[in-house]
């Protein structure tokens, strides 16, 4: 029996035994039980397509992944609910409506030109307004799993949150970690690690470093487990190694989780950077929140500070490498963001990019990185 089926069988399982009531209060009217089990396989289990092998798997069903209907929307939450392809625990959309323009038929995203500051109409605005409507229409997606309320969403705290972080010499201050080391590779990659996401890991380790930082690389492919990729409890062994780490180098004050995110084949997506075509960016959140409220057993105390500092970061790349990011994906679970305030997860790139314009994306995304940290800029 392949694992697919086994995850699907357990998937079943788990929803007959514990969500029987929650479906009979949450779940949209089924004229028949079969309507009702193919919704629930839809909306409870993470598919994604092995772009390699052209396979579709079912990836975190045992990691903490379940998702829920998203019917309506209350008149202060601003939902983007665009075409979401779910591949490998981050959402792709096809929505794209702030500093870079999509064409299916052209490769080139936008051209993002030297890193002077530039004005950006959006990040001005925002810092005028404070508007919270504007924040969700032209800087976030949100993902079906999960919601916002003003109450999330302080625009000028978030705006203003001190994530700075002084440097210290000789003291490991930054952990990258890659929780899908395993199966994250480019189009071109060999199969060596350093063609994969854990070599654009190295990359923005030495930019980081040039820039006055201590860095842990953590090449733990946290996705390998005894002998086999298994995507499903990847977020809890690598909840167990960063932990780990953190208390080896107790100055550490930035974790990053790169990977490489996936869209399907035929979305070759670049921008030009200093003359080189370079991969984009996006920061992502994870809310700890159903469509209904707060996740109790996977608390975030550090919500307020990780949406600063994604938000930070947005609005910085779109000042100074216009084109370079994404809208901020908002997703319902943890991902295990809660352990820092200045915690991310990073989507750079997806497997239509080569290696090269990957890694031609750990310099401007280290700038980025360090003109929030430092401040300046």
């Amino acid at each position: 029996m392949s694992k697919m089926i086994q995850y699907l069988l357990i998937g079943a399982l788990i929803g007959s035994a514990v969500c029987g009531v929650w479906i009979l209060q949450s779940f949209p009217p089924y004229k028949t039980a079969e309507e009702a089990g193919a919704f629930l396989l839809g909306q409870s289990v993470l598919v994604g397509q092995e772009v390699e092998q052209g396979e579709k798997m079912a990836w975190e069903l045992l990691g903490c992944q379940q998702y829920f209907s998203v019917d309506e929307v209350e008149d202060e939450q601003k939902m983007i609910l665009s075409e979401n392809k779910q591949m490998g625990g981050v959402s792709q959309s096809e929505e794209v409506n702030l500093d870079f323009a999509a064409d299916e038929s052209v490769e080139t995203m936008g051209t993002a030109g030297a890193v002077e500051k530039k004005r950006n109409v959006y990040v001005e605005k925002l810092k005028e307004t404070l508007d919270i409507k504007y924040l969700w229409s032209k800087f976030y997606i949100v993902d079906s799993t999960t919601s916002v309320t003003k109450d999330l969403f302080d625009v000028k705290k978030l705006l203003e949150d001190n994530v700075k972080l002084a440097k210290k010499s000789g003291k490991k201050q930054i952990l990258i970690y890659h929780t899908h080391g395993a199966s994250e590779s480019f189009s071109d990659s060999s199969g060596k690690t350093e063609d994969s996401v854990v070599g654009v890991g190295t990359e923005l380790t030495k930019e980081l470093e040039k820039l006055g930082y201590g860095v842990y690389h953590d090449k733990t492919k946290y996705d390998w487990i005894h002998g086999s990729l298994d995507r499903s409890l990847a977020y809890n062994k690598s909840l167990e190694g960063i932990e780990k780490i953190r208390k080896k180098y107790p100055d550490i004050k930035v974790l990053i989780d790169l990977h490489r995110d996936s869209v399907g084949k035929g979305r070759h997506t670049y921008t030009t950077i200093n003359g080189k075509k370079t991969a984009i960016v996006m920061f992502f959140n994870g809310m700890s929140r159903t469509k209904s409220g707060p996740i109790k057993y996977l608390a975030n105390p550090n919500l307020q500070g990780n949406l600063a500092f994604s938000l930070q970061c947005k609005c910085k790349a779109m000042e100074y490498y216009d084109g370079f990011t994404k809208p901020i994906y908002l997703k319902g679970y943890r991902y295990n963001l809660h352990l820092e305030k200045r915690s991310l997860l990073i989507e750079l790139g997806n497997e239509n990019n080569t290696v090269e314009e990957a890694k031609n994306a750990a310099a401007p995304l280290a700038d980025v990185l360090d003109k929030v940290l430092s401040g300046q800029g």
